[in-house]
């Protein structure tokens, strides 16, 4: 059967004619289509998402492999992001504990046991000297690391080319 044409068409409104006998009803079915636009961006893109999306079948392979690949590269640029914050921590621990061990040194002038403790701050002070001169070099190392990841990752989103219907 046919679907049946609006008499009268607005903006908002459809109005259909029905011929109905006296004491008697009618019914009108009317198959209506609203087609959704739905638009993502790859930036915000999240494995949440691309599982609901590919659940309820809005995406296609092509599509899913493209933001598979899109998300492990997301992810690897979150790793990046986790690891520099570790070692600011833990280059922000370093530099609380040495201002602690001076503050140390300095209220140790004139005691007993200022020797020894100097010589066991300064060994302290100095393991330390060497994990900041480490975890610098890793620090700039990962910002390097992260800066290349996001270029590839931009890169990534812009070269991708999908002309998909469904």
């Amino acid at each position: 059967m046919e679907a049946p044409k609006p008499e009268e068409s607005t903006a908002s409104f459809h109005r259909f004619r029905v011929n109905v006998a006296p004491d008697t009803t009618s019914e009108l079915k009317v198959d209506s289509y609203h087609p959704i636009d739905s638009s993502y961006g790859l930036t915000n893109l999240n494995p949440q998402e691309v599982a609901l999306l590919a659940e309820e079948q809005r995406i296609t392979p092509a599509m899913q492999q493209a933001f598979a690949k899109i998300l492990a590269k997301k992810n690897e640029v979150s790793g990046l992001d986790t690891q520099q914050q570790a070692a600011k921590q833990e280059l922000d621990s370093i530099t609380a504990d040495q201002s602690r061990l001076r503050e140390n040194m300095k209220a140790l002038k004139g005691s007993a046991e200022e020797k020894a403790l100097l010589q066991r701050y300064t060994r302290q002070l100095d393991q330390q000297e060497d994990r900041l001169a480490t975890l610098c070099s890793q620090a700039e190392q990962l910002r390097l690391k992260r800066v290349e990841a996001d270029s590839e990752l931009s890169q990534m989103i812009q070269s991708i080319v999908l002309d998909e219907r469904f």
